[in-house]
């Protein structure tokens, strides 16, 4: 990962809803085909979730996050970690993620990045956590 900020792409699929916001949820990142379902993934799923609940109330008007009732929200944020392979020094996450209306399932807002971690000079759940910042801006720029 470059000392920048990490790279996300994507964008509003709705930008009528988005646009309205309410309260969101924030889901997990679960493993995807590339990643194990394991103790380490889910590590860095949390400190995805970290980086996103930390950073979102500053950047984002549109969204008020709430903390454990998924049940009462309006939307929801969940991805996927896609690869996460551990083979060596190096490493590459993968992560994709949507925002969507909890009552219907329609996509408001999608992301995702890609790049490669030095096990060596790089702690994988602070590049996770800086991810999460990352996507929060992200989403907060729209």
């Amino acid at each position: 990962m470059s000392s920048g900020a990490p790279d996300i792409t994507g964008g509003v699929a709705d930008q009528t809803l988005f646009q309205k916001g309410g309260t969101l949820f924030l889901g997990s990142f679960r493993a995807g085909v590339g990643a194990a379902a394991d103790e380490e993934t889910d590590l860095i799923s949390a400190m995805l979730i970290k980086g996103i609940r930390d950073t979102l109330p500053q950047e984002s008007s549109h969204f008020t996050l709430l903390a454990n009732d998924q049940g009462n929200a309006d939307f929801l944020l969940e991805g996927h970690i896609n690869d996460f392979t551990h083979k060596g020094r190096f490493s590459r996450l993968s992560v994709d993620g949507e925002i969507w209306i909890r009552e219907t399932g329609d996509r408001v807002f999608l992301f995702q990045h890609s790049s490669k971690i030095d096990f060596k000079t790089q702690d994988p759940k602070a590049v996770a956590y800086q991810l999460g910042v990352s996507i929060a801006h992200f989403i907060g720029s729209h």
